[in-house]
């Protein structure tokens, strides 16, 4: 930031800041934390730019509305020490040990006031909780729980975890919290998946099955498996970032849940192709087309891999004039950043890539702008997370007017060129208990946002 100085440090809001491994940077100012973030991005993308396009182009990062109180998405251990002693928060920083944190300063209100109604009724659950400082897998425990809520329609969809724990017992609790506006589900983990905050055996308990989470003027009949952004006050600006500039013939969603890009941008297509492997939230997007008879947008439960091995043999490739894609945290597979590039998509004209990890962002821009087929037209970083040192970017490429058409056979899937997405993310030391927000319960095994 230029033209003054920007105050260096100041006293932290959160009680149990530099104890809890969830934030990093509450004892810096926003208008700190923005800068820094900013620098970050131009400091790693700024060198991938082709000459034509100034540094500037990647723009100072958007801030969130709301600095705190801004998650509408919770991840908490369940944990009871060698007396008895019961407690629901987040990891130490850099040990197993959980810190007692029945009231996050960085979650929405309403999910500390769920928190504290489970947590009052936690007398009656039927099961002792998960002693996480411990190693080796524990039997018959309850170990974390998933919250997500939307402050739109004051709905929640919660997923409890467990090891073992009786069902009928783990339903009868649930019901007895007679909370109408809660989706419960269960999810259990095995000794092969024990560092896992939710797996695939993920299963209705009590409430209703889904609940409606508000995008725009749309709202989307979702579980708690599936994955969106859990800043709700800026993912309005965030979705219409994204989707805006987008229009021709025919839009495909690579990686797209259920859908929340497309459905905006899906007015200016003949066709939109939606492909994700989480069955639920393709189940969700078909509600939604179904509901309001949305004729255009067409889903497809896939692996990005195998919609690509598939769809480079047709002609409808040719068809293709704009993609988005919003990998996982360990981004593209070599085989999907070469499909992109490929001459069957011969009319694609522009790709917004979409990414939580800057790492793995610049990794695949060089790759993706190497051969001069396309060039980087702007990058716009999200403040998603404060508090926190995480960034989400938003990446505009486009098709090289110089460049020349590639030429030579399509890309060949091999074991070693396809990177499946990670079937599930392990519950990383120091940064709280994480899980894949495409997690695909009792789903085929093709991968698990």
């Amino acid at each position: 930031m230029q033209g003054g100085a920007i105050p260096c440090a100041m006293k932290a809001k959160c009680a149990y800041f530099g104890k809890c491994s969830g934030c990093t940077l509450q004892q810096f100012p926003y208008v700190k934390q923005l800068a820094d973030k900013t620098r970050r991005v131009r400091s790693e993308l700024a060198p991938l730019l082709p000459n034509s396009v100034s540094p500037e182009m990647i723009q100072s990062t958007i801030p969130s509305p709301s600095e705190h109180a801004y998650r509408s998405s919770g991840k908490l251990c369940l944990h009871e020490d060698e007396l008895g002693r019961r407690s629901i928060g987040l990891y130490e920083r850099g040990s197993k040990k959980v810190v007692d944190i029945p009231q996050c300063s960085v979650h929405h209100p309403e999910i500390n006031r769920l928190v504290e109604k489970l947590f009052s009724f936690g007398k009656k659950l039927p099961a002792k909780l998960y002693q996480h400082n411990k190693k080796g897998f524990q039997a018959d425990r309850l170990k974390f729980i998933v919250i997500r809520y939307c402050p739109d329609t004051r709905e929640f969809g919660l997923v409890i975890s467990h090891t073992g724990v009786d069902q009928a017992a783990l339903k009868a609790w649930a019901e007895g919290l007679r909370l109408s506006n809660v989706s419960f589900y269960e999810a259990l983990l095995t000794a092969e998946d024990d560092d896992l905050v939710m797996a695939r055996n993920v299963n209705h308990l009590a409430g209703p099955k889904t609940f409606r989470f508000r995008i725009g003027s749309r709202d989307f009949q979702i579980d708690p498996i599936a994955f969106f952004q859990a800043n709700s006050s800026l993912i309005n600006s965030f979705v219409e970032t994204i989707a805006a500039p987008h229009q021709g013939d025919v839009l495909v969603d690579l990686y797209g849940g259920f859908g929340t890009y497309s459905f905006q941008a899906a007015e200016r297509f003949r066709k939109v192709v939606v492909v994700e492997a989480n069955p639920h939230s393709i189940e969700s997007a078909n509600e939604l087309i179904k509901r309001e008879s949305i004729a255009n947008v067409q889903t497809l439960a896939s692996s990005v891999e195998d919609y690509l091995k598939t769809v480079l043999k047709k002609p409808e490739a040719k068809e293709v004039t704009d993609i988005i894609v919003n990998p996982p945290r360990s981004g593209l597979s070599r085989y999907v950043v070469d499909s992109l590039q490929a001459k069957a998509f011969e009319k694609l004209q522009r790709i917004t890539y979409v990414s939580c990890d800057l790492t793995t962002l610049k990794r695949d821009l060089r790759e993706l702008t190497r051969s001069g087929q396309f060039i980087i037209e702007n990058a716009i970083p999200f403040d998603m997370f404060p508090q926190t040192d995480h960034i989400e970017n938003v990446v505009r490429i486009v098709k090289n007017p110089k460049a020349r058409v590639p030429s030579g056979p399509q890309p060949k899937p091999t074991s070693a060129a396809i990177s499946q997405r990670p079937p599930l993310a392990k519950a990383k030391v120091g940064a709280g208990p994480r899980l894949n927000p495409k997690v695909q319960p009792k789903a085929k095994p093709l991968r698990a946002r």
